[in-house]
């Protein structure tokens, strides 16, 4: 076993303690946020080791493959999360949104995607491949992070009996974290359409043709329209707090499936590259 995949094991070993510290302080109402916040974080470290590992052996960004692109999108997303954590410390509890997934993506990626190496072709080998996987990168992060707030938000308005107000009393205020699931949205909804236009441009030199209603393409536009819905339903019809967070929870599926489920569902030119084949 290579040390690249070792210290991949050791990332999902502590985003998944992780996951469970978050978990049982948030239930059982320990105080282990502040340590599950930590280990947490503290799985960043083996998996950056990890992507520089292989990066200087393949010679690109992790961009080719779900081995690689699956995990860059949680790894992003837990980088985003540190983030937030350390300019509001009042809101690690989004750890109990955050962490599950990335660990479940990332484990998922170790499971069953294939780790051989792949090498840029000339085909790959453009500048605006780079920017379309970027983004990509940066919109998975942002909405995973409406997500998890849009998620607390909802625990928090359906906790009647105050069985966890002890935990929920640390977080912003309701109006607050509405405020911020909106402009994660907002700010996400941009890096897609980004996305979607350097990837057009990108298929247009490697395939002579800017779109092609590839069911990667098609399930790309499919989760921009689902997020522009969300914000014509906020800022047009004025929809805020429980009904604004029920959408951007629902929203997530959306995007994960045109990011991971549909090269997995479909067979076409450009699911071949994200699987590697």
């Amino acid at each position: 076993m290579t040390l690249e995949i070792v210290l991949m094991w050791a990332t999902v070993t502590l985003y998944a303690a992780g996951s469970v510290l978050f978990t049982v302080g948030f239930v059982f109402h320990r105080p282990l946020m502040r340590p599950a916040l930590r280990v947490s974080l503290a799985g960043l470290v083996p998996q950056t080791l990890a992507i520089a590992i292989r990066w200087a052996r393949v010679g690109h960004p992790p961009m080719l493959g779900f081995y690689e692109v699956v995990p860059s999108l949680a790894y992003a997303a837990v980088v985003l999360f540190g983030l937030i954590v350390w300019r509001r410390r009042d809101l690690e509890a989004l750890g109990l949104a955050v962490m599950p997934v990335s660990f479940l993506m990332i484990g998922g990626a170790m499971l069953v995607a294939p780790r051989a190496d792949l090498q840029l072709t000339p085909t790959l080998a453009s500048w605006w491949l780079t920017i379309h996987v970027s983004f990509a990168k940066l919109t998975y992060a942002s909405f995973l992070a409406s997500f998890a707030i849009s998620v607390v938000y909802l625990v928090r308005d359906g906790d009647r009996s105050e069985r966890w107000k002890s935990v929920l009393d640390k977080l912003p205020s309701q109006a607050v974290l509405d405020d911020l699931s909106f402009k994660f949205i907002a700010a996400g909804f941009v890096f897609l359409g980004i996305m979607i236009a350097a990837g057009a441009i990108w298929a247009n030199e490697a395939w002579g043709r800017y779109w092609g209603w590839d069911p990667v393409e098609t399930w790309s536009l499919v989760s921009w329209l689902v997020y522009a819905g969300y914000l014509h339903l906020r800022l047009t019809l004025g929809w805020r707090g429980r009904k604004a967070a029920l959408v951007a929870v629902a929203a997530l599926p959306v995007i994960l499936f045109a990011l991971v489920g549909v090269p997995l569902a479909y067979k076409s030119i450009h699911a071949a590259y994200l699987k590697g084949v």
